[in-house]
């Protein structure tokens, strides 16, 4: 079955046009700044409009943690593999030599794990170490006529990302240098431990030693001090307008709310309509973990389905997230089934993601959405966006984020698709 389902050029237009609304006013939004905040209480107010009721919620997170792990990282990396390679000029007596290595090991061993916590698990593992702020999720909720009897949420983000020079300078060169860099922090964890575990059962603990000493300055010394460019500190970083990342979604979620105002019947009986924009997406998912965490027993009551997005921008590239790699969080199948039904009923072209080696291989180092948040704590999740593998790169985390990446017939598909899933969810 296929249904029509109209969405008028001035509704298309005023998606476009709040992005760049929101762009002139505020500029670029990373976690935790005044502008940030006031994006989502301007969006509060525009959800006020169309929905039932509109507000925002407070949390606390400390912005600097999810990035800030990177030269945190690189210091402990770079004084375990110096500490090694100084070996034969510190000391010549074997027990001295094996706990200098094994205190190699240990700072190597704090290194991976604080890298595995705060990257590829998403924790917040040394949060506290970084300075605490405050920042907003904006929520509008849309009640039906009778008793609630479950609860459907769209959602995106209004933050911006902080920008990614490595991204910014070297393109496509990107990747290579974080997979690089990465191959070389565990290569020398294996080494490391087995040199240590030479040394225990009588044999040269510095077997390795040439390997490791050429190793670390043809492909370490490069990738360690380009990672510890990653991004700037402090303001600096904050030059990304963030329309494609991540005000597309928001503007599909306030498409939708105008949608359903004018088209009440569209609603599924006794289901609630959520809509929210989450803050610090780009600071690790905080906005969202917050979000969960405070509405968790009431999401489980309610029976709660969750459609994230991020980034759309290409009406014939629509991706469905079966499963985000970093973070090895897989989504609820439910959710996936009926969004493909959506895109079906609704002939909008829309695909599974992160099936094939390539796009499980990107997936690695791509980082996380909000869906992950919901997912990991058992609500059912997916999200969907636009992944393009070639053209992402000229734009994600830069300045070139802008309006003008942005096709309005994106947009226009995006909430097709979202009227399709309550649809299917009749």
């Amino acid at each position: 079955m296929s249904v029509n389902y109209s969405i008028e050029d001035a509704e298309k237009q005023y998606m476009h046009d709040f992005i760049k609304d929101i762009i002139d006013k505020f500029g670029p939004r990373m976690p935790g700044c005044e502008s940030e905040t006031a994006a989502a209480e301007y969006i509060k107010e525009e959800m006020s409009k169309y929905c039932t009721e509109a507000h925002t919620e407070k949390f606390k997170f400390h912005p600097r943690a999810f990035l800030g792990w990177i030269k945190i990282v690189i210091g402990l990396v770079a004084v375990s593999v110096i500490l090694y390679l100084l070996l034969p000029f510190i000391t010549s007596d074997a027990i001295m030599e094996m706990l200098l290595i094994s205190a190699s090991v240990v700072l190597n061993a704090i290194a991976f794990i604080i890298m595995w916590k705060q990257f590829f698990s998403y924790d917040e593992f040394i949060d506290k170490l970084f300075k605490e702020t405050e920042s907003l999720n904006a929520v509008g909720t849309i009640k039906p006529k009778g008793e609630t009897r479950r609860l459907i949420i769209f959602s995106g983000h209004h933050d911006s990302a902080r920008q990614f020079n490595l991204l910014k300078w070297m393109k496509h060169g990107y990747a290579i240098v974080i997979f690089l860099g990465l191959g070389f922090m565990f290569l020398w964890m294996l080494l490391s431990v087995l040199s240590l575990g030479l040394g225990i059962f009588g044999f040269n603990g510095m077997f390795f030693y040439n390997f490791i000493k050429w190793l670390f300055f043809i492909l370490g010394i490069p990738c360690l001090i380009l990672l510890a460019f990653f991004i700037w500190p402090g303001d600096r970083a904050n030059t990304v307008p963030g329309a494609v990342d991540n005000l597309s979604a928001v503007a599909v979620i306030l498409g939708l709310a105008r949608y359903l105002k004018e088209h009440p019947d569209q609603i599924p009986e006794s289901t609630e309509i959520r809509i929210i924009s989450f803050g610090c997406e780009e600071a690790g998912l905080r906005g969202a973990y917050r979000y969960v965490e405070q509405h968790l027993e009431e999401l489980k009551r309610l029976k709660a389905e969750v459609v994230n997005m991020d980034m759309v921008y290409d009406p014939e590239n629509l991706n469905i997230f079966v499963k985000e790699s970093t973070t090895r969080t897989k989504h609820s199948p439910k959710v996936i089934d009926k969004l493909k039904q959506a895109g079906n009923i609704t002939s909008t072209p829309i695909r599974e993601f992160g099936i094939n080696s390539l796009e499980k291989f990107v997936g690695t180092i791509s980082g996380g959405t909000d869906a992950a948040a919901f997912s990991k704590a058992g609500i059912d999740a997916a999200n969907f966006g636009t992944i393009d593998l070639t053209h992402v790169v000229r734009y994600y985390h830069q300045p070139e984020d802008d309006i003008d990446q942005i096709n309005k017939d994106a947009l226009e598909n995006a909430v097709k698709i979202l009227i399709g899933y309550l649809q299917v969810s009749k």
